[in-house]
């Protein structure tokens, strides 16, 4: 594929008038002067294919980045043909920047069976979510700059946008217990960290899933994985994505609200050195297990980005079937998208999670107070009333809460020292 140079253009057009002025008139230097240009393109358009002949390209570039990084990709360039080449040009796509196109040139002579790395910056410039990067291609110009060949390219690669996390200092207070707790360390004690410890008889309770059948068909009888307790904290984040909590639209939706909040509360549980884990029920449920590391943080935040609001299940069904993934000692963040809670049944879930040893705290999104999007608005003193009813009942639990409506920006209430703070709630 050629890219039109305009002096090609220009001159080509010269060229053919003077071949048409030669001939109709006898001139034999206008029809010299025709046939050496037509020569000289020729030989432009032979020279510009030499360029890319045997060239091939990789590119190295992170899978994914946060909102606002700026990033380095690296372009290697490989000289397979027995020829150096001259004026290189590689050029990407980046969609997840707002100047997309991306050239580097390499000048040269790039000898023959030699590769060469080149680089780009790039300014990561769009919302969190999933681009495209490429297509990527290698090209070259004639010496004249005339004709322009581009090579084979590289297929489109995925790249994931996370949304830009914060620092959750009020977590710092909140969850969690030493790391390294003096009486568990001089001997493994039963419990339910990564680390198998043995198998044993089934007891009435056990989890079924447990069941190790190897020693089950060997012993006879059901047998168990036993796990040693876990030493570090555990941090668990169960999101709602109940369609019913769907309100707003863009930057201003309670998706958008959701998303962040649960990146940053992951995000610093990471940080601090937790296990973490994550759930979620839209479409499809999403069950992240506990897990440390990067790589099982980016699983986490990948589910995040691709997430939608199209479950059928309010958060307070979907923690109490999934509450006995969280051992003693754990923390359960509920990042609920709307104030209208069934009550009773979020007291029977925290009550069983506080009768498991496990810590709740809750992060509400007042749907209400953003643009209704399928369903028609609710009268002021409604919306109110229904979240001064819920402060209630959480102040009533015991549970620390934050409210964050459609005025409040995530990443500055995330930042609060007191996110978590006890308040009464306002009379009406």
């Amino acid at each position: 594929m050629d890219e039109q140079s305009p002096w090609r253009g220009f001159l080509t057009t010269i060229a053919a008038l003077a071949a048409l002025l030669g001939l109709a008139s006898g001139t034999a230097a206008l029809v010299g002067f025709a046939a050496g240009w037509a020569a000289l393109v020729a030989l432009a358009y032979v020279s510009s294919r030499r360029v890319i002949r045997g060239l091939h390209l990789a590119r190295r570039l992170p899978p994914s980045a946060f909102e606002d990084a700026l990033l380095t990709v690296d372009l290697a360039i490989e000289n397979h043909s027995a020829r150096p080449a001259h004026f290189v040009v590689a050029r990407d796509f980046f969609g997840a920047g707002i100047a997309d196109l991306q050239s580097v040139l390499e000048p040269g002579p790039l000898p023959p069976l030699h590769r060469r790395i080149v680089s780009y910056r790039a300014f990561v410039a769009r919302q969190w979510g999933v681009y495209a990067v490429g297509p990527l291609f290698v090209g070259g110009f004639d010496p004249l700059g005339l004709f322009f060949a581009r090579g084979e390219a590289l297929p489109l690669e995925r790249f994931e946008v996370y949304p830009k996390a914060v620092e959750v200092e009020a977590l710092a207070t909140r969850g969690g217990r030493a790391t390294v707790a003096p009486r568990d360390v001089s001997a493994a004690v039963a419990g339910q960290s990564l680390l198998f410890r043995g198998v044993r008889d089934f007891q009435a309770g056990d989890d079924v899933r447990r069941i190790h059948w190897p020693a089950t068909a060997r012993r006879g009888t059901p047998m168990v994985r036993e796990y040693e307790r876990d030493l570090q904290p555990l941090f668990g984040v169960f999101l709602d994505l109940d369609r019913r909590g769907r309100a707003g639209l863009g930057r201003k939706s309670t998706l958008e609200y959701l998303v962040r909040v649960a990146t940053s509360l992951l995000w610093t549980a990471h940080r601090r050195g937790d296990v973490v884990a994550l759930v979620a029920e839209s479409a499809r449920p999403v069950v992240i297990p506990p897990g440390v590391g990067e790589a099982h943080l980016a699983v986490a935040l990948h589910e995040l980005v691709v997430a939608g609001q199209g479950g059928g299940a309010p958060l307070v069904e979907v923690v109490d079937r999934h509450r006995e993934m969280l051992p003693p000692g754990a923390t359960a963040a509920l990042v609920f998208a709307t104030t209208e809670i069934d009550l009773e049944q979020l007291g029977r879930v925290v009550e069983a999670l506080r009768g498991s040893a496990v810590q709740a705290l809750a992060v509400v999104v007042d749907a209400l107070s953003f643009t209704p999007v399928d369903r028609p608005p609710t009268p002021l003193e409604t919306a109110r009333e229904t979240r001064r009813a819920l402060e209630t009942r959480l102040l009533t639990l015991g549970v620390p809460y934050a409210v964050l409506d459609a005025d409040d920006e995530p990443a500055e209430a995330l930042r609060r020292p007191d996110l978590f703070a006890t308040r009464v709630p306002q009379a009406p």
